[in-house]
């Protein structure tokens, strides 16, 4: 009789039990969506930060490739992705920073769909001139354009990318007109660049380091606030008297109305996986180094160069694309 009680009081909770959540029930696995195919230097850096999310919140994280209209994919993506933290942007400056100027019609806002947790590391970009100019520094290089005529050229990595402005900042400075060469990608300037059919390129410094290691190209100056600590006795573009100051950076973002709380704990998470010293040395392969920041510290960022880049694309000539 007991036992049958038993039953019958058993089978009346479990439709309660059904509508409560279970307590243990696992959490869903955070991901890192980035808009590059697997394999690169952005894919490397997000399994990094993916790797520092798993270690510091004791939860399952993988990265995303949404490769794809220069990275807008990855952020629409997060965009539509509920303000949980369990959908994260690792993005380069780009898409924040200079996309609003490249392209009519971006699906995005910047700053109203999207909520910065961490800068998660930096780096450099590059001048850098080949074996076509008699030159080793600034100053020799500045001399040749005077009297270059139709050689006074440089690549990038693709029209509308930041090394494609940072030639058309270079070249309103200096007071020579320069042709713009896109390419698609760096490692096909590079080649151009070594094989002395290209005068200048702009890029980040770890595709020109080996080549300049090599002394195949001479990396003349970087686009930093500082030094390159890659590129020793290389000075910044600042240094040599021209007026560029552009870091290469990359961040972590989440959509935006993600709690503030939320936002604390992965940014602690990235924080402290990014300075460990393993972390540092799989850095500094890919030529960059950990500069974790605030939320307030990133947007003040970005709204500078923002406004450094307005003036510079509309100078420039440059058309924006869909």
């Amino acid at each position: 009789m007991q036992r049958r009680q038993l039953l019958r009081a058993l089978a009346a909770l479990a439709p309660l039990a059904a509508l409560t959540p279970a307590a243990n029930a696992q959490p869903q696995t955070i991901k890192v969506i980035v808009g590059f195919a697997p394999g690169g230097s952005v894919d490397a850096l997000a399994r990094l930060v993916a790797e520092s999310l798993q270690s510091g919140l004791n939860r399952s994280a993988i990265v995303e490739n949404r490769a794809g209209a220069g990275g807008r994919l990855a952020v629409e993506a997060v965009k539509a992705a509920p303000p949980d933290g369990d959908t994260l942007l690792l993005a380069p400056q780009g898409p924040m920073t200079l996309f609003p100027y490249v392209f009519r019609n971006l699906r995005y806002d910047p700053v109203q769909d999207f909520v910065p947790v961490t800068r998660v590391a930096s780096g450099d970009f590059a001048v850098t001139i080949g074996p076509m100019v008699p030159a080793k520094d600034m100053k020799g290089f500045r001399a040749w354009l005077a009297t270059a005529g139709d050689k006074a050229a440089y690549g990038s990595p693709g029209a509308g990318t930041i090394p494609h402005f940072i030639g058309v900042a270079f070249s309103r400075q200096i007071g020579v007109p320069m042709t713009h060469v896109p390419y698609r990608g760096s490692a096909l300037s590079m080649n151009d660049l070594a094989g002395g059919t290209l005068a200048m390129a702009v890029s980040p410094v770890t595709e020109a380091l080996e080549l300049h290691k090599a002394g195949r190209v001479t990396i003349i100056a970087t686009a930093g606030a500082t030094r390159s600590t890659f590129v020793e006795g290389v000075p910044t573009l600042k240094e040599v008297g021209i007026a560029v100051e552009v870091p290469s950076w990359f961040a972590l973002y989440a959509p935006a109305a993600t709690p503030p709380a939320t936002l604390d704990r992965l940014r602690q998470a990235v924080h402290a996986g990014l300075t460990t010293p393993a972390a540092k040395e799989r850095l500094a392969r890919l030529g960059l180094v950990p500069t974790p920041s605030s939320t307030p510290e990133l947007l003040a960022v970005q709204a500078r160069e923002r406004a450094m880049w307005e003036p510079v694309i509309k100078a420039s000539g440059f058309t924006p694309g869909d």
